[in-house]
């Protein structure tokens, strides 16, 4: 276990903040009919798909990411931390490399 790499979300476009948010992956505006990307992001959208206002949802994803965290911290192994884009930051649920619609 200790030579082991934990992580929760990886390099795919698939944030924290989008684990915590949405239940199914959005990969319709790129033209692939959704089919790209993983299935399986085994995530949650604490009763609310995507961006919401609602303080209780917000607390409850907050209080979410902040577990995984502290998980991934101190779990045993090397953790793996996604750097490229700034904490909190989405990716509206899409998954995939290549999450951007055509003709962006």
């Amino acid at each position: 276990p200790s030579r082991s790499i934990n992580f929760i979300t990886a390099h795919d476009g698939f944030t924290l903040r989008d684990l915590v948010s949405y239940s199914h992956k959005r990969n319709d505006a790129n033209g692939e009919d959704n089919r790209d990307g993983t299935n399986e992001n085994f995530s949650w959208n604490n009763g609310v798909e995507g961006v919401t206002d609602d303080d209780a949802i917000l607390a409850a994803r907050g209080k979410d990411q902040r577990n995984l965290l502290a998980s991934l911290m101190l779990a045993r192994g090397t953790p793996m931390r996604r750097t490229m884009k700034p904490p909190g930051s989405t990716g509206t649920g899409r998954t995939g490399n290549c999450w951007r619609s055509r003709g962006a």
